[in-house]
């Protein structure tokens, strides 16, 4: 009798116990119950998909800005459509999250720390010598035609440096303007006052109005620094004025064009020589000229609204230059070009080379 009842005691221990390991519902609330046969029907009905592989797309500057919103984030959109379905994905680190400037995000993707970036030339000056030319507003003022030009002149391999990276975009910006914190009467009165420069051009064409040149301030911190009196004023195109706080830091503003900002949208060339045949082939669909053209179109659009609602300011004024100063920066200009020239063969291969992309565009009315 002892011997059967222990029996029993131990088939109930394990029956217990196997009730337990197989069915723990039996223990939870009616509402957890309820959940947990949702999640097992969902999992049933809808197989759980594999992680995509991330690329990882880095840009200093925030995500508000004109030409990520309007086209490097449309571009991301519809490449990630074609892209998702093998297992891919680009995901945006903006604001600066991957790098700070734009000599950060190029040297962060050469070490492949991101895959895809886009950076001003200027923050990379000595690493691309030959797109400075883009910089000096001599044979054209149309950044939609420079933008085009730049992308046919890599294509026919004028930009060696760009061989170490997989070039998707290139863009040419809305043409650089004098913004003044105080009011502004002209050349004269730029002595000894201290202006913001992206790049060597810039800092040239500053120094040629007879003002001080002062490197190292980020686009970002451009604002502030006219805030707290430690530049009186920054060349800097009215696409960004708004989104970085210089429209709310200047008061004058002069009319005549000081130069382009080129840019570039670039992936890591081995990252992207490493992707599936079909994942390439999407990436590049997407990209080119077309996209080129649609990064400097956004940036145009954002430059035009700031233009009209800074002239329906009465805390803003415009200052247009007289002929003789027009004719000075000129000179300065034309100046600046022969001097970036020099004796170089290539260089001058390259000058008239965009020439003849310029002229023949203008002659065929390209639409733009």
């Amino acid at each position: 009798m002892g011997f059967l009842k222990g029996v029993l005691i131990c088939l109930a221990l394990f029956g217990f116990g196997a009730i337990l390991v197989m069915s723990p519902r039996l223990f939870m609330s009616p509402p957890v119950v309820a959940a947990a046969l949702l999640d097992d029907r969902g999992s049933e009905e809808q197989p759980s998909k594999a992680v995509p592989t991330i690329l990882r797309l880095g840009i200093f500057v925030p995500d508000r800005v004109v030409h990520v919103r309007h086209a490097m984030v449309p571009w991301l959109m519809r490449v990630n459509e074609k892209i998702g379905p093998m297992g891919y994905e680009i995901q945006l680190f903006s604001g600066g999250a991957l790098g700070h400037d734009g000599e950060m995000q190029l040297r962060l993707l050469m070490a492949g720390v991101t895959d895809i970036t886009w950076f001003p030339f200027g923050y990379v000056a000595g690493r691309f010598p030959e797109i400075s030319l883009l910089e000096i507003p001599l044979l054209s003022d149309d950044p939609m035609a420079l933008t085009r030009a730049f992308w046919r002149l890599h294509e026919r391999g004028f930009f060696p440096g760009l061989d170490d990276v997989t070039v998707l975009g290139l863009s040419v910006s809305p043409a650089n303007y004098l913004h003044m914190a105080d009011d502004f009467d002209g050349l004269s009165g730029l002595s000894n006052r201290k202006i913001r420069v992206a790049n060597a051009a810039q800092a040239r064409i500053v120094e040629a109005m007879g003002a001080t040149a002062v490197g190292g301030i980020t686009a970002t911190q451009v604002a502030e620094s006219l805030s707290r009196k430690m530049i009186d004023g920054v060349l800097f195109s009215w696409h960004g004025t708004k989104a970085t706080g210089i429209e709310l830091t200047t008061r004058s503003h002069m009319t005549q064009a000081l130069g382009f900002t080129p840019s570039a949208v670039v992936m890591n060339k081995d990252r992207f020589r490493d992707l599936p045949p079909k994942v390439k082939e999407a990436i590049l669909s997407e990209s080119g000229e077309a996209f080129s053209l649609a990064l400097t179109a956004s940036m145009m659009a954002e430059a035009d609204k700031a233009i009209a609602r800074v002239k329906e300011s009465p805390d803003h004024q415009f200052y247009r230059p007289s002929p003789s100063e027009s004719a000075h920066l000129m000179a300065a200009f034309t100046a600046m070009a022969e001097q970036w020239q020099g004796t170089d063969q290539d260089r001058r291969d390259l000058l008239r080379a965009l020439s003849r992309i310029l002229e023949d565009m203008a002659a065929e009315k390209a639409p733009l």
